[in-house]
């Protein structure tokens, strides 16, 4: 996630700044090649700036001499735990157990459609990557550290319970090594399948697109334009209006409207091609330029009053990188479930057309409270320090039951808030920051200078592969839950960054204005995260619980019955104690 802007000059020479870290400022500064840049930077805080201008120092090729190493399989690493499950007692069983409901009501993720860094697996990650003592190499660490063994490095001499401890890149980043974008990890689509049924019957059914209707042209994103080839290669014009799922079929290029909905089905209209448009299947509205607002028809699908689940489970959404599951017992029948998700890099936003605040790894999580088995509320690691939902007011999904494969969603579909159970999430282009809408996200500066933009991309489903584990926020211990025994665990304790430092300013990839970083530090890991907060918002302050969906319009849904704070150089926080 990228740093808070609103910082500024105030993460180095505000009023709070410690003594530690003027000194490391000024040794910063110091690392300039030239008196120009040096002083430039100590004057006007313009540091670098010929490296953001000749980009094309940024990249650069290994002389590759004799036989590249060998990395570690990092395969076998979640099978490395030195715990025998044999030997539990049953009241040690019980303690690492996972309550059914976690699952039932675990989060689906929206990748974003054009994303150019997906989920990663931590053991790959490790693979790739070299613990460093700042900027320097960790002597007798190259390449034999696992998932097991990672907290050792919280020894260091001089590495402050591993607060100066980085894994840095083996590679240069903007490059964009194949273990960095992650491309193997994106999640599985659905099968196509031609045997559905066209005349099924459609909450729009009058406001449904024909193939001899006129198509209508519709204007993309730019970033949403970009979508890999895999998505698309093998899909076809619609014949019948249907789109998405396991259809097969696409809406570009047909007759008709070129707009798919989530559920299934081409048009033209706002219904189709904004909130509610698959990306993947056809056009949409370019959020940036949207068109002029037409009237939308009712979204409510008739006919669901005794509505019952689809009893066939879906198995398109899996990543081979697997999500984290931390669940926190707080006592009184209250629940915390953590969705960790993990990315070995963060493509930080533009501001006038300058990136700040890159940084390799990149750790995001949504949090279900659950209160004597029921949901309570939802928190949504978005920036400017998340926020949180009270259950009922965030959207879900539900399996289309006509084997489509596409999702049946509580926003344009009231009457399935009783069945619907698992909450959608909404994963930000390049920050990966996650909310509980689609569209634009401005924070921090005026204007919508700076965005996150989310859409309803790739679909993954961290229930079909995630390893689980239990916390006791009270003595700060982990352990690997019943679902997966043999996972290790040191990985959890390892107090370090999960990334490269902060470059220094003779780096041709640094440049920093007005405080901000283009590279910044490596984030920690989950047991950072406050995971013993006594509200489910992340930041220390008052917790506000939204009861509707922001937005220009409000969107309050009926009740259905029974940061990450930027502070060191860098901007990503570090000494947060575990809770």
């Amino acid at each position: 996630m990228v740093l808070r802007y609103h910082r500024s000059l105030s993460v180095h020479f505000g009023p709070k700044s410690h003594v530690a870290s003027r000194i490391e400022n000024m040794e910063w500064v110091a690392t300039g090649r030239s008196w120009v840049d040096r002083s430039l930077c100590r004057w006007f805080e313009l540091c670098g700036t010929h490296h953001m201008i000749f980009r094309s120092g940024w990249t650069w090729q290994k002389a590759a001499y004799g036989i590249p190493p060998m990395l570690p399989d990092f395969k076998p690493f979640w099978d490395s735990g030195e715990e025998d499950p044999d030997k539990w007692s049953q009241e040690e069983k019980t303690l690492r157990e996972i309550p059914d409901y976690v699952f039932d009501y675990a989060p689906y993720v929206h990748l974003f459609s054009g994303e150019l860094f997906w989920p990663s697996d931590l053991g790959e990650h490790l693979a790739h990557t070299t613990p460093r003592l700042n900027y320097t190499v960790i002597g007798g660490t190259e390449h034999d550290r696992d998932l097991r063994n990672l907290k050792e490095l919280n020894d260091i001499e001089k590495g402050e319970h591993s607060r100066f401890v980085y894994l840095q890149s083996d590679d240069n980043v903007e490059e964009n090594p194949s273990w960095l974008t992650s491309d193997h990890n994106i999640p599985s689509a659905p099968s196509p399948r031609y045997d559905v049924d066209p005349d099924a019957p459609w909450p729009h059914e009058d406001d449904r697109e024909r193939p001899d209707q006129p198509a209508e042209q519709t204007v993309i994103t730019d970033q949403s334009s970009k979508i890999p080839d895999f998505r698309t290669s093998e899909l076809t014009p619609s014949t019948n209006g249907r789109c998405g799922g396991n259809s097969g079929f696409t809406c570009k290029g047909r007759k008709g409207g070129q707009c798919c909905s989530i559920h299934g089905w081409c048009g033209k209209s706002d219904v189709y091609c904004d909130t509610y448009c698959d990306p993947l299947h056809g056009n949409c509205n370019d959020l940036l330029h949207p068109p002029p607002a037409t009237p939308k028809p009712d979204l409510r699908r008739r006919g669901l009053e005794d509505y019952k689940p689809p009893t066939r489970q879906h198995t398109f959404g899996k990543s081979n990188a697997p999500a984290i599951l931390v669940v926190v017992d707080k006592g009184n029948g209250t629940i915390d479930a953590f969705w960790f998700f993990f990315y070995s890099f963060n493509q930080g936003q533009k501001v006038f057309n300058i990136r700040f605040g890159n940084h390799v790894g990149d750790w995001e999580h949504t949090l279900v409270r659950f209160h004597h088995g029921k949901p309570e509320s939802v928190f949504f690691s978005e920036h400017d320090f998340g926020d949180a939902y009270a259950w009922h007011a965030v959207e879900k999904y539900l399996p289309n039951p006509d084997g489509s494969d596409t999702m049946l969603g509580t926003f344009s579909n009231d009457t399935i808030e009783a069945v619907a159970k698992r909450p959608v999430v909404y994963s930000a282009f390049g920050s990966h920051a996650m909310y509980a809408t689609p569209g634009l996200h401005p924070y921090v500066l005026p204007w919508g200078l700076l965005h996150d933009q989310t859409d309803r991309g790739p679909l993954w489903d961290p229930a079909l592969n995630v390893k689980s584990f239990v916390y006791d926020y009270q003595n700060h211990t982990v352990r690997a839950s019943t679902l997966n025994p043999h996972a290790p665990t040191g990985w959890f304790d390892y107090a370090g960054h999960w990334g490269d430092k902060y470059y220094p300013l003779s780096d041709p990839r640094q440049y920093r204005f007005a405080g901000q970083y283009h590279y910044v530090n490596g984030p920690t890991g989950p047991k950072f995260k406050r995971l013993g907060r006594e509200e489910v918002c992340q930041g220390r302050g008052i917790c506000h619980i939204r009861h509707w969906l922001g937005g220009q319009k409000a969107k309050r849904l009926r009740p259905v019955d029974g940061g990450e704070e930027g502070g060191l150089p860098g901007g990503n926080t570090t000494d947060d104690a575990p809770q």
